[in-house]
């Protein structure tokens, strides 16, 4: 029983510990991230992180495993509940924008894979591989424009996600009003894009 009890304890910390670690990830990227603060917001001690993270690397891995995790459960969960190919894809788009605006694991998991090749951790994988098979569905639906090849459209779906994630899109200038969301960033690009790639019958349910 107390190893029951151990093992549930050392799982919680290691929880707390990743979600800690998101957010200085998310926040200040893989160098400015300092294990001191991921310590003290995780309520732990330095001996205790590097019992069950022996590196700054080792814990960006973990960070980045969980952010794959997550991405790939909402992604899926959305696909699922699309009528047509194009449907899915952009119940994806707008699943990846919402996961990115709320779950900083998510968001430290994208940054990291971005900024730091050599974790091997790439969040894309978690999404990007059943948006290109949506786009191959759609193609022999002929749901897609002659001449758009699904890769491309893949692409440019993958494109306006990391412009997303790294805050590279503009922010209006109207001072009234609040700035938009990722998920209406994303929501607004899918909808264009999607004039110049989908057919009118492959266009009709995505709304």
């Amino acid at each position: 029983m107390a190893g029951h009890s151990n093992q549930a304890r050392a799982a919680l910390t290691r929880e707390r510990v990743v979600r800690s670690a998101a957010a200085e990830f998310a926040e200040h990227g893989y160098d400015g991230t300092s294990l001191s603060r991921v310590c003290k917001a995780a309520g732990v001690t330095m001996g205790a992180l590097t019992f069950h993270y022996p590196s700054k690397a080792s814990l960006a891995q973990a960070v980045c495993a969980a952010g794959i995790e997550a991405t790939r459960a909402v992604v899926e969960e959305a696909d699922r509940r699309g009528l047509t190919p194009l449907q899915s894809v952009g119940g994806m788009v707008g699943a990846i924008a919402a996961l990115l605006s709320d779950d900083c694991v998510a968001r430290a998991a994208a940054r990291l894979s971005r900024e730091r090749p050599a974790l091997r951790a790439d969040w894309r994988a978690g999404w990007l591989p059943l948006v290109r098979a949506r786009f191959r569905q759609a193609e022999v639906l002929d749901q897609l424009r002659p001449g758009t090849r699904p890769e491309s459209a893949a692409l440019l779906v993958g494109s306006l996600v990391a412009g997303v994630e790294a805050g590279l899109l503009p922010r209006p200038r109207r001072a009234t009003l609040p700035p938009p969301t990722a998920q209406e960033h994303l929501d607004e690009l899918w909808q264009t894009a999607l004039q110049g790639i989908g057919t009118l019958h492959g266009r009709a349910d995505t709304s």
